[in-house]
């Protein structure tokens, strides 16, 4: 009976220690060695002539520690791919779990023919040898420039039109190119359109042209101002360029002027000198050069110092008019031929100082030279209407410029002389009086007037 009882407690603890011994196996912990190796990106595509690298990822993917972890590099083509630092990398040990990352810097060359070049990678370690390989991918530059932009000068509150010729100097077509401008503070801005221009295509070696149309504010300062040039693609192997560009574009009011005859008198010719334009004038100076038509007596230049836009200054000069043969026009100051030997010249010294210009209308040409807002000299050439009296040019000074004192940069009276002065009235009655003499005298010769006889007769006896 006590041999029975032995017997089943022996089996049952038998079977209780077969249940625990899964259990017991369940609690023991499982263990691995493994080394992933991979690229963050493959292939790598590079243009001849650049600069890149390959990114090495090492990661412990198992929960022993991997040690004498040695990378090596083979099967390259050195005449191609030149290395950059210590290819041979010893890493030493990873822990299970970590990962590190491994840069291979390297150029290719600028000679280098478009194509798919290999690499290879050789890690080798407690975990196992792996060999991985990485490409290369040499394609010819697609490469955007901006050849020209014309015009290179704008005018403050003009519409302006720069027409950009964009060139692609690369081996491959471009598409779907994004050209946009921008100017600081806005200061010149696109019309009729944003500051973004869609290109569809440049095939390679070819260019196209951009007309962008644009205005410079009026409250801009005129100088030189850099557009920011942005272009952004999509290349062959679908990644995104973008090239960067300033191209400066010159801003100008632009500086004129306008002259008018003021005021004509026997002491001198003054001239109303007024900058219409935008900008200040720097250092002007108003000369007359010589011509057939005109002479001047003294100086022929006048210095009128500085000149704001939208002033004027008044310049005076001691002008005579000539004829064709660079002779004086008929003037009282002239000696008269031809005449009788009797004539007594005297009779005219009361019209003594006193000239007309006759019939000719040939304009005077006026040079008016400055310093502009960049520090160059410029010259300007006008004509003058000699024959439009200073009525008009006081009346125009004055409804352009208004009224007030003549003081350079004031507004001249718009008082108007009459049609005809006084003494344009004198001359043309000295002009007839002279004519009437002349026939009398010849006349008389011929005729033997009685008055005119006698009187001829006296003089006769009186120089006997």
């Amino acid at each position: 009976m006590k041999k029975t009882i032995r017997i089943i407690l022996i089996t049952i603890l038998i079977g209780l220690n077969i249940s625990f011994i899964p259990n017991i196996l369940a609690s023991v912990p499982e263990t691995s060695v493994a080394l992933q190796v991979s690229f963050a990106e493959n292939p790598v595509v590079l243009a001849p002539g650049s600069n890149g690298y390959i990114e090495l990822i090492l990661d412990n993917i198992g929960t022993e520690t991997v040690k004498y972890i040695d990378i090596e590099t083979s099967n390259y083509d050195k005449s191609v791919i030149t290395y950059q630092g210590n290819w041979d990398v010893y890493i030493g040990s990873l822990d299970g779990g970590e990962s590190t990352t491994l840069i291979y810097e390297f150029s290719i060359s600028s000679s280098a023919d478009p194509g798919l070049y290999q690499i290879i990678f050789e890690s080798d370690s407690t975990a196992s040898d792996t060999k991985i390989t990485a490409f290369i991918r040499v394609e010819d530059s697609s490469l955007l420039d901006i050849e020209s932009v014309a015009p290179s000068l704008i005018n403050i509150g003009e519409i302006s039109t720069l027409t950009f010729n964009i060139s692609n100097n690369g081996g491959n077509s471009i598409s779907s190119i994004l050209f946009t401008w921008d100017v600081e503070d806005s200061l010149i801005l696109p019309i009729g359109a944003d500051n973004r221009i869609s290109i569809d295509l440049i095939p390679a070696n070819n260019y196209t042209k951009i007309p962008v149309t644009l205005m410079a504010s009026p409250t801009i300062t005129p100088g030189v101002y850099p557009l920011a040039i942005t272009m952004t693609y999509y290349d062959e192997t679908g990644n995104i360029q973008t090239i960067t560009s300033n191209v400066g574009i010159q801003v100008s009011g632009g500086t004129d002027f306008e002259i008018i005859l003021q005021q004509s008198i026997t002491g001198g010719t003054t001239f109303a000198v007024a900058n219409t334009g935008a900008n200040t004038a720097s250092s002007v100076i108003v000369s007359i050069p010589k011509q057939p038509n005109y002479s001047t007596s003294g100086s022929s230049s006048a210095s009128l110092g500085n000149l704001d836009a939208g002033d004027y200054t008044l310049a005076s000069f001691q002008l005579t008019e000539m004829n064709q043969n660079n002779t004086k026009r008929p003037g009282f100051n002239q000696e008269f031929s031809n005449m009788p030997s009797d004539f007594d010249p005297s009779m005219f010294e009361s019209m003594k100082n006193k000239s007309f210009g006759g019939a000719m209308s040939d304009n005077l040409i006026v040079e008016i030279s400055y310093t502009d807002l960049y520090g160059l000299r410029q010259i300007v050439e006008k004509e003058v209407k000699i024959n439009s009296m200073s009525s008009s040019g006081s009346s125009y000074m004055a409804s352009r410029f208004g009224t007030g004192d003549i003081s350079g940069k004031s507004a001249l009276s718009g008082q108007q002389d009459p049609i005809i002065s006084t003494g344009t009235m004198y001359i043309i009655i000295g002009i007839v009086g002279i004519l009437m003499i002349v026939l009398l005298l010849q006349f008389g010769k011929k005729k033997k007037i009685p008055y005119i006889s006698k009187i001829m007769k006296g003089k006769n006896n009186e120089n006997s």
